[in-house]
Formats: structure tokens, C-alpha cells, sequence
């Protein structure tokens, strides 16, 4: 038995124990010196602390509204606005996205359409996308029609009437197009930059024009896309027939880049040698992805790709399965999206509209999403039952939408990629042709109120 004048020994275990134990719960009880203190006055919403802040955020009602949330302070922006793709922040993206690109420049004819997006449309007028500052053009020329789209600016051209006419006649019902006229304008400023034809391009056939960013594929410019009316790049892909084979030929890329010291450019290819392709009635542009422009080329096994970081050429073979054999007729679209995927969107034999994307990791073609055209348009207005009949034909795509008609007859319905939803009744379907999205530049325009407390800024549009 212990004697009990060692369990009040000084230095015993029990009594140490207890000693720490009161010196825990005396510092637990008092409060952190780190802790930031509660504030002693009214408090507002500087005062909610960012995980909070970004559930309050997350209920913002439409893509707009977060938008001009971003525009608030430097903290908002910083939240929905990081780079961190961990983050949870990384949810506002999506949102973000669509605010960014209110509607679609539709082509109608002669007209230019522009078409909102369900998310934005009671956020903006349509009066502030007209086209109706675009100068008139030259008598014996034609309407400006639309080439391309980046971030806030169009690409329009015009073709000459009596060119215009000896190509019809000489291509048949393929409409050559020669080195045209052309125009950049900013709807939401309605400014407008003519660029005239490069007299040493006139000889040869256009096989599209393209707006590209004028900073450098290196040094992108902080915030998002550095286009603008200052500073922007036109890329006009051309074809050269071959002198000893009547029906081949090669791409040319020529550059005009905006500023005083810029002007046109060819671009000559890095592997000094050129890219075969076919006769150019039978290439047609098929979309752009991950930085790059593709076109079909019939009977051929191979696409053509132009990269626009180095505008250089390149044959991509893709999987038959994904494109169709190369005696096929069959048409296809390639997109991207907001994951930054290659996708194609073709329509099968069997009216089977099939989006394949290719995986990262493996490089491997999969199906992503498939609509059965015939029983998905089953029921919709005006739907005969000789639709379908034929294989489909593609009219437009966006990164959201495809615009389908039958081979039978115009009839055009679109198809939601993310929701498979079939819609005719949207605005969009009355445009038979191409859309362009319309992006708001970023940094938006922003205009200070130092009458608030938080330097609060309104979006302006």
C-alpha cells in the first residue's frame, strides 16, 4: 500500500495532469489573439466571410446579374472570378460563360439577325447590337456578309457583282469566293475599320476568313481576351491550284494584323513543304475546336486543320466511325465547349444525331450524346411523316445548340446538347444560316461610384 504522503508529493503524475489540464481550459477559455474581432458597430457585407459570400453568390438569379456581381469590388470579382480550378469558385464558370455571350449573330439572307440567349434576354436591348451604322457599300458590289466573330467584334466582306457572276458561271452551283473587301466593326461602340484586299491574293480562291486575337498566342492579355478594335488579326485562308494537277492544290494563310506597323503577310509554312488537299469545291469548313479551323474534304481520308496559335497546316485523320467513310457524303460539324473537348456532331445513316468527344488521357473517340431525330421531332408542328426519309442535314452549331432540317424540306428545329431538348419554336430556327456568337469584352467598362462605401462599379453594356 502507498503511503499517502506520495500522492501530495510535489512532483507527482497525478498532480501534474491535473495542473496542465487547468491551464488547457484557461486557454481555451480565452479568446485567440488571431481570431479577427467581432465589430462592435453595424455590421454589412464586407463582414460575411467568403465561404458565405460565395453561397449567397451561387443563387444569383440570371448569368447577367453575376456578371455585373464581379463588377462590385476587387473581393467579388476575386471570387467569382479565380483561376484556381480546385476551387470551389470554379462553379461560378459556367454562369460566367453565358453572361459573357448574350446571343448569336444569325445569318438571314442579306440580313444579320442578332438572336439572344434565353439566360440574357431580359438583361439587354436589342438595339445596342444593330447593324445599321455599317457603311454602305460601292455600287456593283454586294450586301456585307458576315465571315466570323471574336469576343465583341464581326468580320464582315463584300464581293464584287460582276466577279460574283463569272464565278457562278464558271464553278457552277459552287460559289468561288475571291480575295474580298472587308470590314472589323464593334457593335456596342459602332465603330468600323475597313481593310481592302491584298492585290497579290486576287488570283486566288478564299476558303474562309477569320478574326484572331491580336496579342500573341504567348502573351495573352490579363483578364481574358485581348481583341479589340486596336488591336486584332484577319486570317484568309486561300487555295493555289497546282500547276501540273489540275484538280489538287495547297491552303495559303495570309495575316493582317491592325496597328501602324502592321498590314498583310504570308504565312510561310514551318516544314517548307505544302499540305496536299483536293480541288476546292470539294472543301467546306466543318468548324473550329481547341484552337484550330477544320474543313471536310470529300473522298478524302483526312481533315485539314489550320492551327490559329501558328497558323500552320496539318492533315488530321479521324476515325471513320466518328466522320464516315470517305466516299460518304455525310456532312459533320466540329465544336468545342466550355471543358475545351474536341467534339464532332454528325447525323448517321440512320438519323441518329451522334456527338463523339475526344477523351485527354487517351486520345480516344467516345459517344457522348445521341438523339434519335425521327422519334425526338415526333409530335412537333407542321412534322410530316415523310421527314427522315434521307439523312438529315446540319445548318448551323454553336457550343450549345445544333440546327437540324430534314433532307426532305426546310424544317429547322434545334437541339439543346446539354439537355437533349428539342425545341422549334425558338427564334433561332427561323435562320436557315451560320451563327456567331457575340461576346461582351472583358474587363467590361466600368464605372466608379466612390458615393459608396465598397467603391462599388456598374456594368455597363
Amino acid at each position: 500500500m502507498r503511503p499517502r504522503s506520495m500522492a501530495k508529493t510535489k512532483g507527482s503524475p497525478r498532480r501534474s495532469r491535473c495542473k496542465r489540464n487547468r491551464r488547457r481550459n484557461k486557454r481555451a477559455r480565452r479568446p485567440s489573439r488571431e481570431a479577427e474581432p467581432t465589430p462592435t458597430g453595424p455590421t454589412g457585407v464586407h463582414h460575411i466571410p467568403d465561404h458565405l459570400l460565395e453561397l449567397v453568390l451561387l443563387r444569383v438569379g440570371t448569368p447577367l446579374a453575376l456578371l455585373r456581381a464581379a463588377s462590385t469590388c476587387k473581393r467579388w470579382c476575386r471570387l467569382i472570378f479565380t483561376d484556381d480550378a480546385t476551387s470551389p469558385d470554379h462553379r461560378f464558370r459556367r454562369s460566367l460563360r453565358a453572361a459573357r455571350v448574350p446571343g448569336h449573330y444569325h445569318v438571314d439572307g442579306n440580313n444579320h439577325v442578332f438572336v439572344p440567349d434565353p439566360l440574357a434576354a431580359d438583361g439587354f436591348d436589342r438595339r445596342q447590337f444593330s447593324l445599321d451604322f455599317l457603311p454602305a457599300v460601292p455600287h456593283g458590289s454586294l450586301p456585307w456578309e458576315l465571315a466570323d466573330s471574336r469576343g465583341g467584334l464581326l468580320l464582315f466582306y463584300r464581293r464584287d457583282l460582276v466577279y460574283y457572276r463569272m464565278g457562278r458561271v464558271w464553278g457552277g452551283d459552287t460559289e468561288y469566293l475571291h480575295f474580298p473587301d472587308m470590314l472589323v466593326c464593334d457593335p456596342l461602340n459602332r465603330r468600323c475599320q475597313g481593310i481592302l484586299y491584298w492585290e497579290e491574293m486576287w488570283p486566288y480562291q478564299c476558303l474562309g476568313l477569320f478574326l484572331l486575337d491580336g496579342a500573341a498566342a504567348d502573351e495573352p492579355a490579363a483578364g481574358g481576351s485581348s481583341i479589340a478594335m486596336s488591336n486584332f488579326r484577319v486570317v484568309a485562308v486561300t487555295y493555289e491550284s497546282d500547276v501540273f494537277e489540275d484538280d489538287r492544290g495547297a491552303p495559303r494563310a495570309c495575316v493582317f494584323s491592325s496597328g501602324s506597323d502592321g498590314g498583310w503577310s504570308m504565312v510561310e509554312s514551318a516544314s517548307g513543304g505544302d499540305v496536299p488537299i483536293p480541288e476546292s469545291r470539294s472543301i467546306s469548313f466543318a468548324g473550329r475546336a481547341r484552337s484550330s479551323f477544320f474543313w471536310r474534304m470529300e473522298h478524302e481520308g483526312a481533315v485539314l486543320a489550320l492551327d490559329d496559335a501558328t497558323i500552320q497546316f496539318s492533315l488530321v485523320t479521324f476515325p471513320c466511325t466518328v466522320v464516315g467513310m470517305p466516299e460518304e457524303s455525310s456532312a459533320f460539324r466540329v465544336i468545342g465547349g466550355d471543358d475545351d473537348a474536341v467534339r464532332v456532331v454528325r447525323v448517321m445513316a440512320n438519323n441518329d444525331l451522334t456527338v463523339f468527344r475526344q477523351l485527354d488521357s487517351s486520345g480516344e473517340w467516345v459517344v457522348e450524346k445521341l438523339v434519335r431525330l425521327p422519334e425526338a421531332t415526333s409530335g412537333l408542328p407542321e412534322r410530316e411523316e415523310t421527314y427522315f426519309h434521307g439523312p438529315a442535314k446540319i445548318v448551323a452549331t454553336t457550343t450549345r445548340h445544333v440546327l437540324v432540317t430534314p433532307q426532305e424540306e426546310t424544317w429547322i428545329f434545334s437541339i439543346d446538347l446539354e439537355t437533349l431538348e428539342v425545341d422549334q419554336a425558338h427564334e433561332r430556327n427561323r435562320y436557315a444560316g451560320a451563327a456567331y456568337p457575340f461576346e461582351l469584352p472583358w474587363p467590361p467598362a466600368l464605372r466608379a461610384d466612390n458615393r459608396r462605401r465598397c467603391s462599388r462599379m456598374d456594368l455597363t453594356v
